[in-house]
C-alpha cells in the first residue's frame, strides 16, 4: 500500500501542477491581451486628438479669410498681400502645406494662392455639385456655416481636404451671402505630417477611415483589412474619422504559447510532492501576509502596510507624479452615539468602498485609524481633479441601511508643489488641508 502511494502521489502532485502552471498562465495571458488592447487603444485616442488638433487648427484659416473680405466689405484687394502670410503661418504652426487659398464671391474662384499649379482651380464654380468636394461647399453656402470636406481628387491633381467657409455681408440692415473662402490641405503630406506611416515600423497596422452619413466606413489610409483592432472615432467639425490600431503580427504569438506550454509540460513532469507542497506553502504564506496588512473590518489596506509602504518612500524618493491623500470621516462619533456602533462600521466600510473604487486603479487605500484614511497616488493633475469630482459625487450618492448619507474631509498635496520636501512634510500639508475642510464642514453644521 505504501509503495503504491508512493506513485500515486507523485503523479498526482505532477496533474495538479499542471492544472496550476495552465490556469496561472491563461490568466495572464489574458491579462497580458487586455493591458495590450488597453495600450493600443490609448495609442489610437492619442493619435485621434493630434489629427483633430492638427486639422482644426488648419482650418481655422478659413475664418481668418472669413473676417479679412468681412473687414474689407467684400473687397479681395488684400488677398494677394495676405495669403502668402497665411499659407507659411500653418506649415510653421503645424508643418502641414496647404495645396491652396481661394476666394469665390457668389461660389466662383476670383483669386486663388499659390496660383502657381493652381491654375485650373480659376473660375471653378464652388456651387457645381457635379463636382468633387463640391457638395460639402455648397451645403456651406447654404446652410451659412463652415464646412470640412472628407478627401476627395482636385480638380489640378492630387488629393485634398478643403475647408469652405461663407461669407456674409451687412447691406444696410440686410445680410447678403457674398461668397466662400476655401482652404485646401495637401493631403498626402498631412498624412506624412502626422506621422501614421511611422507605426508600420512599430509593428502596428492601421486604418484612418472616414464614416459616411449612413454610417458606412471608408478607408483614406492604412491596411484595409485589420484582425480585431481597437478603434478610436472622433469628430472634426462635422466630419466623423475613425482610427483603427492592432498589432501587426496579432495580438496572440502562436509560437509563445506553443513553447510556454512545452515549458509547462516539463515543469510539471519534474514537479512531484515537493513542488505541491511548496505551493501550498507559498499560498499560505501569501494569505498570512495578505491579513497581517489588511484591515479587519474594511478589507482595505492597514496601519501597518501603510508604514511599510511609507518607510520605502523614505528611502527611495517618490516621482513627480506623487499624490498623498488625507480623508477623514465627518460624524463618526455623532453616528456612533446616536446609532451605534454598528452604523459607524458601516459608515467607515461605506468611506473605504467610495475611495478604492475611485482611486485603487492609481494607488492604494489605506485605514491609519479610527475614521482615518489615506491613499497614495500616482496621476498627473488632471486626472487627479477628474478623481476628486467622481470621489465626491460617489460619497454623495452612498446610502447605507443604518445611515442614510456620508462625509468626507479630505486634503490632499501634489510632489510638484513641493518637489524638494520630504514625504514627511507633504503628510503633514495635506493632513492640514484636511483638518481645514473640516474645519470649514463644521462651522457650515453650527
Amino acid at each position: 500500500m505504501k509503495i503504491k502511494n508512493k506513485k500515486i502521489l507523485p503523479f498526482a502532485a505532477t496533474i495538479i501542477s499542471f492544472l496550476v502552471f495552465i490556469t496561472v498562465y491563461i490568466v495572464l495571458i489574458e491579462r497580458d491581451l487586455s493591458n495590450e488592447r488597453e495600450r493600443y487603444s490609448y495609442m489610437a485616442r492619442n493619435e485621434a486628438e493630434h489629427i483633430t488638433t492638427t486639422v482644426d487648427c488648419v482650418m481655422a484659416r478659413t475664418g481668418t479669410l472669413k473676417a479679412m473680405v468681412q473687414d474689407h466689405n467684400g473687397d479681395t484687394s488684400f488677398f494677394s498681400r495676405a495669403s502668402e502670410d497665411i499659407y507659411n503661418s500653418v506649415t510653421e504652426e503645424t508643418g502641414v502645406t496647404l495645396k491652396n487659398l481661394a476666394i469665390a464671391p457668389d461660389g466662383v474662384v476670383s483669386e486663388v494662392y499659390p496660383l502657381a499649379g493652381n491654375e485650373a482651380l480659376i473660375g471653378f464654380n464652388f456651387l457645381d455639385t457635379s463636382l468633387a468636394g463640391n457638395a460639402e461647399a455648397k451645403m456651406a453656402y447654404e446652410q451659412g456655416s463652415t464646412i470640412l470636406t472628407n478627401p476627395f481628387e482636385l480638380v489640378q491633381g492630387g488629393m485634398g481636404m478643403g475647408g469652405r467657409a461663407p461669407v456674409l455681408l451687412k447691406n444696410g440692415n440686410e445680410t447678403e451671402l457674398w461668397g466662400l473662402v476655401t482652404v485646401t490641405i495637401d493631403y498626402d503630406n498631412l498624412i506624412e505630417v502626422l506621422g501614421l506611416d511611422n507605426l508600420d515600423g512599430m509593428g502596428v497596422d492601421y486604418a484612418l477611415s472616414y464614416i459616411d452619413e449612413s454610417g458606412e466606413s471608408h478607408l483614406m489610409n492604412g491596411t484595409k483589412d485589420i484582425k480585431e483592432p481597437v478603434k478610436a472615432r472622433f469628430n472634426i467639425r462635422n466630419l466623423t474619422w475613425e482610427l483603427s490600431m492592432a498589432p501587426e503580427k496579432g495580438w496572440l504569438s502562436i509560437w509563445r504559447v506553443l513553447l510556454f506550454l512545452v515549458i509547462i509540460v516539463a515543469l510539471s513532469g519534474f514537479v512531484g510532492l515537493f513542488v505541491s507542497v511548496m505551493i501550498q506553502l507559498h499560498e499560505t504564506n501569501r494569505v498570512l501576509l495578505d491579513i497581517s496588512n489588511t484591515d479587519g473590518l474594511t478589507g482595505c489596506l492597514n496601519r501597518r502596510a501603510y508604514e511599510n509602504d511609507l518607510s520605502e518612500m523614505y528611502i527611495t524618493p517618490v516621482g513627480d507624479d506623487f499624490i498623498y491623500v488625507s480623508a477623514d470621516l465627518n460624524g463618526l462619533k455623532s453616528v456612533n452615539d446616536t446609532l451605534g456602533h454598528l452604523a459607524g462600521d458601516e459608515l467607515i466600510i461605506g468611506a473605504k468602498d467610495c475611495l478604492q473604487e475611485v482611486f485603487d486603479k492609481f494607488g492604494k487605500v489605506y485605514r491609519i485609524g479610527g475614521d482615518e484614511f489615506a491613499a497614495l497616488i500616482d496621476a498627473d493633475e488632471k486626472a487627479f481633479y477628474k478623481m476628486m469630482i467622481d470621489l465626491r459625487s460617489k460619497v454623495r450618492a452612498w446610502r447605507g441601511d443604518k445611515v442614510k448619507e456620508l462625509s468626507m474631509s479630505i486634503g490632499y498635496v501634489f510632489r510638484r508643489e513641493y518637489p524638494d520636501d520630504p514625504v514627511k512634510k507633504l503628510i503633514r500639508i495635506a493632513d492640514e488641508r484636511m483638518y481645514e475642510e473640516k474645519r470649514k464642514y463644521y462651522e457650515a453644521k453650527q
